[in-house]
This record gives structure tokens, sequence and C-alpha cells, in this order.
């Protein structure tokens, strides 16, 4: 059997090596190019590759046209209300590179692709005019927005601050009139955030429980501004007045649960609110200390005998009853 000499069989392989790397220098891609293709349309800025690839799609065979740069003008008119146009006879962007492209079918109207280019190029500066008007509405549409999100924050910071000082003075100077115990549960709570922290919804709570806590004042006050007549003869003792003043700030103390719970203690629940605000007053006048003695009598068995005499007198029973039947 004949077998070659090794070095004829290398010569043999080199050769064969050159003819392949002539033959694919001559191609431009890896595939080969089976038919003549019309190019895409010039314009928007483009310039082509010198051979496109084949590639079939869904069945179709198809050029692939890679620019061999980026081109702005070739953004802008695929971002264009022509861009739909552009995509729809070919127009894309290469998934791979991310260059422009153009996908050349064999039934390519190129005149008609042409005019279609034109129309994109031509509305190039209109479309790059209305981007930068919507971008300085969008600029000045920002700036507003951020101007009104710091005037709210200044807002909310001033009114959440009110809130928390309104709430704290109320709690120190009348927590009695504060008629749910949840209410003041949650305003104790609240007034612990700092006020940059505390969301506008909760400062208007805080706000509402104190407007709340104010009406029964201004409620109770209205109240007694007229004289209670069967005991209008007694108030208008002074002594009866310090005495009244004196019991009225007896049972506020004992008042701790502001009348919730039904213990014999402190003020009652018609009471509790108008006498916390008898007690509040540094004297008393007539009309007050009627008041007073209208609500005291109600809670005697809670008053020191002296300052029930002082009140009521020696003959408390007979005053009383008839202080009820004028009434």
């Amino acid at each position: 059997m004949f077998l070659p000499e090794p070095a004829a069989v290398l010569a043999f392989v080199m050769c064969r090596m050159t003819a392949r790397q002539i033959r694919r220098d001559a191609m431009p891609y890896e595939n080969r190019v089976t038919r003549q293709w019309q190019r895409p349309p010039e314009g928007l800025g483009l310039t082509w590759q010198v051979a496109p690839r084949e590639l079939r799609v869904s069945g179709e065979l198809k050029a692939l046209w890679t620019a061999t740069e980026p081109s702005q003008d070739y953004d802008d008119a695929l971002a264009s209300q022509e861009g739909r146009h552009l995509r729809t006879v070919g127009y894309s962007y290469d998934r791979l590179s991310g260059l422009p492209c153009f996908w050349e079918s064999a039934h390519l109207d190129r005149q008609a692709a042409q005019v279609l280019v034109n129309t994109a190029r031509n509305g190039l500066q209109a479309y790059r005019e209305k981007l930068a008007r919507q971008r300085a509405d969008a600029a000045e549409r920002e700036a507003f927005e951020a101007a009104n999100r710091e005037r709210q924050a200044a807002e909310d910071l001033d009114l959440a601050t009110r809130a928390i000082a309104a709430a704290k003075e109320s709690l120190e100077r009348h927590e009695w009139a504060w008629a749910l115990a949840d209410d003041v549960t949650r305003a104790r709570r609240l007034i612990l955030i700092p006020p940059a922290q505390l969301e506008r919804r909760l400062a208007w709570a805080l706000e509402m429980y104190v407007e709340r806590a104010q009406a029964n004042v201004d409620r109770a006050m209205a109240a007694m501004t007229a004289i209670y007549e069967p005991e209008a003869e007694r108030a208008a003792i002074e002594d009866v007045q310090i005495a009244a003043l004196e019991g009225c700030r007896l049972l506020s103390a004992r008042d701790s649960d502001r009348a919730s719970i039904n213990n014999k203690m402190g003020w009652g629940r018609t009471t509790t609110v108008k006498g916390h605000v008898l007690s509040s007053h540094e004297r008393f006048d007539t009309i007050l200390a009627s008041h007073a003695l209208r609500a005291l009598r109600t809670h005697r068995r809670q008053l020191p005998p002296d300052l029930d005499r002082r009140l009521f007198g020696l003959s408390a029973e007979a005053w009383i009853a008839a202080s009820a039947d004028a009434a």
C-alpha cells in the first residue's frame, strides 16, 4: 500500500487552508450572499456595511443590513411619529450590537421606503422642537411640584407643631374635658412624635381632640351664664363663694377617672365637666357660686361636715328642700 510522504500531506493541507482563507476574505460576512439586494434607502445620517447577512424570518429570506455607527438623526426619526412607518418598512436596532439596522425583504419597494425616510428626515426639526418644549414643560412642572412639596412640607410642619402644642396645653389645663379616655391615650402617644414626622392626618386628629375638649368647656361655660335663683341668696355670701370653690376643687381632685367609673368618688357623669370648669376659676362670683351649690348638693356625702355647713348652713336639709321646690 502506497503512503504519501509526510511533507506532501502537510503541503496539501496548507493549500486547502490557504484556499479557504482566500474565500473567507472575499466574503464580508459569515453567511454567503445568494442574491443581489437593493440596499437600504439613503438618509438619516446612516452608512451601511458593505454586505448584509441573509437570514430566514418566518420562512422568508431577508437581508439584515447593519449600520457602521449610531446616528442621532436615526434615533430621533425612530422616536418620532414617523417611527412606526419606518419600523413597518424594516428599520430597527440590531439586538447584538445595538446599531441601527434594516431588514430588507425580497419584495421591498425601495422608492416608497425612500419617501418614508425623506418624510421622517424633514420632520426632525419639528420633532426636536416639540421634544424640547415637552422637556421644558416637564422641567417646569417638576420645579412647580417640588416647590409645592416644599411648601406643603413647611405647612405640615407648622400644622404638626401647632397641633402638638395645643394638645399638650389642653391636656395640661383641662384633661377632664376630654370626654373619651381613648382620645387622651392616643393624644399622649401622638405628642411624643417629632413634628417633622407627624403625618398631616394625625395632626388633624390632634386638633379634633382639642376642639372637642374645648367645645365641652365652652358648653359648660355657656350653661353657667345665668344665675340659679333658688341658690342666689346663699351664693351672694362671700364665705359661701369661697367654700363652694373649695368644694369644687376637692371633688375635682377625687375625680381622676373623670366619672368613667361608678365609684362614688369625685363628680358624676352629668356634673364632671361643669365641676372641673368651676374648679379652674380663681374665685367665684354669685352666678358661678350658684351653679357650684347646685352641683355640690348632689355630692354632699363626699364633703367634710365643716365644709358642708359653710355651704348649706346649719339647716342644710331644709334649705336644699326649699331650693329643690323652688327649682
